[in-house]
């Protein structure tokens, strides 16, 4: 964040999301005014937080995409946005009896990589500098619900207690996420109320950072509980400040109830995911199950990101800047394929796989694409929504989930139970998920599983139930997965596509899917970005802003 938030100038997002309608004061004004002193005015700019989605590009989808290629859910060797050096892989190790070590094509590992690109020729020129859409995301989104809790306060402006209760519960929830995005994935972050274009130089460790997410979310629970799920106040507010294309059914919204129970879910997040497993203690076991006891159940409705039949009105102009569009074999080849080591984590008979995935022809398997590194090639691509599959879209449809979901809390009831050796209990979670997601599996409980063989069940079923929701990289950092090997991290028995080049077999311009050592040997946190520190040197006293 500059001293002055160029970024500011708000462009708000109407109901039909019209950008000839996107247009109000600029925001850099202590005192909002104009439209901003109107119960409408401040309506829309609740609503006008979506847009801070999209800045030049839209970055939540842009930091859900990276986190899926570096959770190895999905796999992008193309070099915008800094994708293709995200999920550049340290080295891959071939089994006997070929035993190559293939190393990372750039010569360097992807920590060095990321802090090389961290410059401002890399931000502003060719835009691959990967550090900076997370945060732009995060604060972007902050500095709007600042002004939005400021233009509430407006005594000029009436209205009713419930109304104000819910426009200030949404820009707490706002706050809360966006700290929780910058809190799980940078090691310092600033925490800013300002609505005078100032930030502080008195950076924060992430763990502070979570806990100013935390308090946030729960300025927002305070405001929500009192409030009955009946109340008409509260629906009318809430359907003027989320678009008609981010809810699948029309006029229906998530009640007060269901709200806080998202919050407790995402409470629950915040608190697993920046914990190693090796960490986690039984008084965090204790917390979670709190926070996911009075989380998300199965019917409540989420907030979701959709993408509007009209491409002008929302927030996915073209055929991309959606999770669901991007990767579209399709309309988008050539940019993501489910990975290998994705695929692999389905059990036989998943009728998700079935339904969801789609084999390439033998013609089209991707090998080592733009002879960028091996782990850059599959066999599959996703099957669109259009037919009868659950992560791609061929057309303007679809919603994706990036705020927590009932499966996600049920999955960390099932990780504390199983955890705490409750291995039945734990079970039982998994296969909840399972029957409802349709999975045609047959259910664990009462299978005399040990609590190792529980973990790897549930490992299996949150890298299937939960793709795309952002949580891979999360939960392959704290497995460890994404450490140095001599750290205990690595993959092992990776599912590799193998240019036959490599290992000498025939045809030589053939492949061979191989069981390999993986070493991701990725950053558990990002630095501070340089678009940060050059204008907001830390304060001395500040923890350190890069690794």
């Amino acid at each position: 964040m500059k001293k002055i938030f160029a970024f500011f100038t708000i462009v708000l997002l109407l109901t039909n999301c019209k950008k000839s309608d996107l247009q109000l004061d600029d925001p850099n004004s202590p005192t909002p005014t104009g439209s901003l002193a109107s119960v409408k005015g401040v309506e829309q700019f609740a609503l006008g937080i979506w847009n801070k989605l999209y800045v030049g590009n839209n970055l939540l989808v842009h930091s859900m995409n990276m986190h899926s290629f570096m959770g190895d859910e999905q796999w992008c060797s193309a070099g915008n946005f800094g994708w293709r050096y995200v999920n550049q892989v340290d080295k891959i190790t071939l089994p006997a009896p070929y035993n190559n070590v293939v190393p990372a094509v750039l010569g360097i590992a992807q920590p060095q990589q990321l802090k090389d690109l961290n410059n401002l020729a890399a931000t502003n020129g060719s835009q691959i500098n990967a550090l900076v859409y997370e945060w732009n995301l995060g604060y972007f989104v902050n500095g709007q619900a600042n002004f939005l809790l400021q233009a509430i306060e407006n005594p000029a402006i009436t209205m009713s207690a419930n109304k104000k209760n819910t426009l200030k519960a949404w820009a707490y929830w706002w706050k809360g996420f966006a700290y929780s995005r910058i809190g799980s994935m940078y090691v310092a972050g600033v925490i800013n109320d300002k609505t005078d274009g100032s930030t502080s130089p008195e950076y924060k460790t992430r763990q502070q950072i979570i806990t100013e997410a935390n308090a946030n979310f729960d300025k927002a629970i305070a405001l929500l509980t009192p409030i009955a799920a009946s109340d008409a106040e509260y629906a009318s507010t809430l359907n003027a400040i989320i678009p008609a294309f981010n809810r699948p059914v029309p006029n229906v919204v998530i009640t007060p109830q269901m709200w806080v129970r998202g919050i407790n879910t995402y409470k629950a997040r915040n608190l697993l995911v920046n914990k190693k497993v090796t960490e986690l203690t039984a008084t965090d076991l204790s917390s979670i199950k709190t926070l996911a006891a009075s989380g998300l159940v199965q019917g409540d409705i989420t907030f979701l990101l959709g993408i509007s039949a009209v491409a002008a009105e929302g927030l996915s102009p073209n055929n991309q800047q959606h999770t669901m569009l991007w990767n579209s074999f399709a309309n988008n080849p050539g940019w993501m394929w489910p990975s290998e080591r994705w695929v692999q984590d389905f059990k036989d008979g998943d009728q998700r796989f079935v339904k969801g995935v789609s084999a390439l022809p033998a013609s089209s398997v991707e090998v080592n694409r733009s002879s960028r590194g091996i782990q850059f090639g599959g066999r599959y691509f996703f099957t669109a929504i259009q037919n009868g599959g659950f992560w791609s879209s061929n057309a303007r449809t679809g919603f994706q989930n990036f705020a927590g979901s009932w499966e996600e809390n049920a999955l960390m009831l099932a990780e504390v139970e199983i955890r705490n050796n409750q291995v039945e209990a734990g079970l039982a979670y998994i296969d909840q998920v399972r029957s409802a997601n349709g999975a045609g599996l047959a259910a664990t409980v009462g299978t005399s599983l040990t609590q190792a063989q529980a973990l790897e069940e549930l490992r299996r079923e949150r890298r299937i139930a939960l793709t795309l929701r952002g949580l891979a990289f999360y939960d392959a950092r704290r497995w460890g997965i994404t450490a140095k090997a001599s750290a205990g991290g690595g993959r092992a028995n990776a599912n590799v596509v193998v240019p036959n080049s490599l290992i000498g077999k025939t045809p030589a311009g053939s492949w061979t899917l191989l069981p390999t050592f993986m070493e991701y040997n990725y950053l558990d946190y990002w630095d501070v970005p340089v678009t940060e520190f050059s204008y907001n040197a830390p304060a001395s006293g500040s923890p350190a802003i890069a690794n």
